[in-house]
């Protein structure tokens, strides 16, 4: 999911030719958050059949993931698309599918295109897809194997996610609208790409040679990187924005005692923050022993969910911003009617989508996507900033804008 709103196609285009960077100055401190429940593809149903999930957003406020449709025989659930800053409308924001029962989308870009995974048939496997106004949905293909899933789109059209190969592994791929998907596998092992920016640097978790999944930075110039872990021995990176800040989880190498023994394993692991050099910065947690980062915007604010109770598993959503972890439950309105228990994506404008329960009993508690939006102070006034100069690969390109990730589940990779 991209995080520029470029306004107009044709800004978006002049910046590309003139080598400009357009970047809204950062607005005045969040004061709280608005919110709006995006509601459902089955809007008249309670409880589970209303469930909805968000997992990406784009500057212009469009918003995808997947809800539960209306159905009589077997389960359904399609991907959808809002109109900016809008609820869902079952009437022009169903996506559809590859021609099975189900899809999910994960990302999209400031053009409107979205990414993510469809079936073909009732039972069948999972299919990468693109989908865009002109087009629809289209299949893009697998590496050989049975399925794939697609998690990022840049503003480019550029696609990435991870593949079946023809040997039954998973493999992180890039697409560039045309040859069919390209392996990006450099490792021992499986691997998965989940985000990609406007220079194509690609994030993800790779396999090392002694069979742990670490995070990776991939450029064409400079290959793959292993990030490492903050002491422990697994971690993915989930996004990467367009200054090529880099965000996931990592475990550091402790342990907890959980209330329940059965949940264990009980490895620690935190949200990091990777800013280009150097070793990965430890987020925290919110009080609990676990966090994980989902994704960032181009102004380096982070959400994702952490735990917040002592020896617990229980998570809530988070935004870090400023050095400071802040649980989004406390900065709705307290009387909203909402608890919050995700948040998958954000755009350069600090709005975030993800998913909550709505404590309603006589709706049977539904669970629906929501897109939070700050509340700012009344003298601020984001101005734009246009910074002339050619787009070297030391500024990691223009600055137009960030995935989703959403989130979706990752094949192949733990």
């Amino acid at each position: 999911m991209l995080k520029y709103t470029l306004g107009a196609t044709g800004i978006g285009l002049i910046a590309l030719i003139m080598g400009e960077v357009i970047i809204p100055q950062q607005a005045a401190a969040i004061s709280l958050y608005s919110i709006t429940d995006l509601g459902s593809l089955n809007p008249t149903a309670t409880g589970f059949d209303a469930y909805s999930a968000a997992y990406g957003i784009n500057n212009a406020g469009q918003v995808v993931g997947n809800s539960i449709l209306p159905s009589t025989d077997v389960f359904r659930s399609h991907a959808f698309r809002t109109a900016p800053n809008s609820a869902i409308n079952p009437a022009t924001d169903d996506l559809g599918t590859l021609g099975g029962n189900s899809s999910t989308g994960y990302a999209i870009n400031d053009f409107g295109q979205v990414v993510g995974e469809s079936k073909k048939s009732v039972y069948g496997s999972d299919y990468a897809f693109l989908w865009s106004d002109a087009t629809g949905m289209q299949n893009l293909g697998t590496l050989g194997g049975e399925s794939s899933v697609a998690y990022a789109i840049n503003n480019l059209g550029q696609v990435v996610g991870s593949a079946e190969t023809k040997e039954g592994d998973f493999h992180a791929f890039f697409y560039n609208g045309s040859g069919g998907l390209q392996d990006l596998t450099t490792l021992a092992g499986l691997s998965s790409a989940r985000d990609i920016n406007d220079s194509g640097q690609i994030v993800g978790s790779a396999q090392t040679q002694s069979g742990q999944n670490h995070p990776f930075l991939y450029s064409r110039s400079g290959g793959l990187q292993d990030l490492g872990t903050l002491g422990g021995d697994e971690g993915t990176a989930s996004a990467i924005n367009n200054l090529g800040q880099v965000v996931g989880r990592a475990d550091t190498g402790a342990t907890f005692e959980p209330d329940d023994p059965k949940e264990c394993p009980c490895n620690i692991s935190h949200a990091f923050l990777y800013s280009g050099s150097g070793t990965l910065q430890d987020l925290g947690t919110l009080g609990g022993p676990n966090s994980d980062a989902t994704d960032i915007n181009d102004f380096g604010q982070v959400v994702g969910s952490a735990g917040y109770l002592k020896g617990s598993t229980v998570t809530a959503p988070f935004i870090y911003s400023d050095g400071k972890m802040s649980n989004l439950n406390d900065l709705i309105p307290a009387n909203s009617g909402w608890f919050l228990g995700s948040a998958d994506g954000i755009n350069n404008s600090g709005q975030i989508v993800g998913t909550g329960t709505i404590q309603d009993p006589e709706r049977n508690y539904p669970v629906h996507a929501f897109l939070l939006t700050p509340v700012l102070e009344p003298t601020s006034v984001p101005e734009p900033s246009i910074i002339l100069g050619s787009l070297t690969a030391s500024a990691f390109g223009i600055v137009l804008g960030k995935k989703s990730k959403q989130q979706g589940k990752a094949k192949g990779i733990v």
